[in-house]
């Protein structure tokens, strides 16, 4: 039995932030007429910069969202799932925003059209495959 970490992987190559929503989720929207991509997290994600310096941000202690703006109008480069519940959103200028899995809750998922459809994907609790059983 393979226990590995895989990975699958998305360019998004044209598209930019065009709407960050703080609710109770974080929500990070990415759209053309053709394609787009929606990441809702539910759980801290952690936003890399590309000099190297991370900042932990969660909904939940609105203090810490503020360095999530300036993603906005930002172009990406690819979205990133791994098959232990790990989300990576990848930005042209390297930075990353990365989100793991919740012990007891939905930590992230994903919803797409276009060429991005099959990157409609759920972070169940505990975290495993989001695309379910291969």
């Amino acid at each position: 039995m393979d226990t590995s970490v895989q990975w699958r992987e998305w360019s998004l190559e044209g598209l930019k932030v065009t709407q960050l929503k703080f609710d109770y989720q974080i929500h990070v929207h990415m759209w053309t007429r053709e394609r787009d991509l929606a990441v809702i997290f539910e759980a801290p994600v952690t936003l890399l910069t590309a000099g190297g310096e991370a900042c932990e941000c969660y909904y939940a202690k609105s203090a810490t969202l503020c360095p999530l703006l300036s993603l906005l109008f930002q172009e990406v480069s690819a979205f990133h799932a791994s098959s232990e519940g790990e989300c990576r959103l990848e930005f042209e200028d390297g930075t990353e925003l990365v989100c793991g899995p919740d012990e007891q809750y939905e930590a992230w998922q994903s919803h797409g059209s276009g060429n991005l459809v099959n990157a409609s994907l759920l972070c169940g609790p505990a975290g495993g495959a989001p695309w379910g059983v291969a």
